[in-house]
């Protein structure tokens, strides 16, 4: 299922246009991005959450060559599902 099948079964389940359903669907979108980008935890009841972990800056080795690498930090996202989804599936 895509963002197209998502916003018109949002459009069919709510009685909304498609136009209204595609906006708020990028809305939720932007409202997450937003709280984890100021490094806030989301949480959606019944569904998960979503949070920002870093990843430490560590030491890797090429496999082809043995030669040893350095890996950057990063961060990234993660999503824990709530135990009712989880059941539900």
């Amino acid at each position: 299922m895509g963002k197209k099948e998502i916003t018109a079964r949002m459009a069919k389940d709510a009685g909304i246009t498609l136009h209204q359903a595609q906006g708020a669907f990028a809305s939720l979108l932007d409202g997450i991005r937003e709280d984890l980008k100021k490094g806030n935890k989301v949480n959606l009841s019944g569904f998960g959450s979503f949070e920002i972990k870093v990843r430490e800056a560590r030491k890797g080795r090429n496999p082809k060559t043995g030669e040893s690498i350095d890996i950057p930090g990063k961060k990234r996202i993660k999503f824990n599902p709530s135990r009712q989804f989880k059941n539900s599936l």
